[in-house]
């Protein structure tokens, strides 16, 4: 009975927290959570223009399908930034050290920036 009753206040904590994260991402950022599993995660992630999501690391590799493009700024976490421009239709794979180091994105297009991406643990 202990085991269960602790199996069950570790999976609400962890449910808490996911849920906690995802109601303080900024305004006009949104990121939805498809599957998780051992080898990967998937979402997808919505940026509106002029919006910012804060700094995180991105271990591993990630495929990218860009669902919406628009014109994006990288701002790393030593004040480096740079934009970069992804069109609609697009994918991407992300291995290198500057695509894993903690960065900001800014939208500085005019349009919705949507992707779905996959991490590979």
């Amino acid at each position: 009975m202990k085991l269960f009753l602790a199996f069950i206040t570790s999976l609400f904590a962890l449910t808490s927290t996911a849920v906690f994260a995802d109601h303080h991402l900024p305004k006009g950022v949104d990121s939805k959570q498809l599957f998780s599993n051992e080898k990967a995660t998937g979402a997808i992630f919505t940026l509106q223009p002029g919006a910012t999501a804060p700094s995180t690391s991105r271990p591993g590799s990630r495929a990218v399908y860009f669902i919406q493009g628009s014109t994006i700024e990288r701002i790393y976490d030593d004040g480096k930034s740079v934009k970069k421009v992804f069109k609609t239709g697009d994918t991407a794979y992300f291995d290198q050290p500057e695509d894993q180091a903690p960065y900001a994105i800014k939208n500085v297009g005019k349009g919705v920036f949507k992707v779905y991406f996959v991490n590979i643990k």
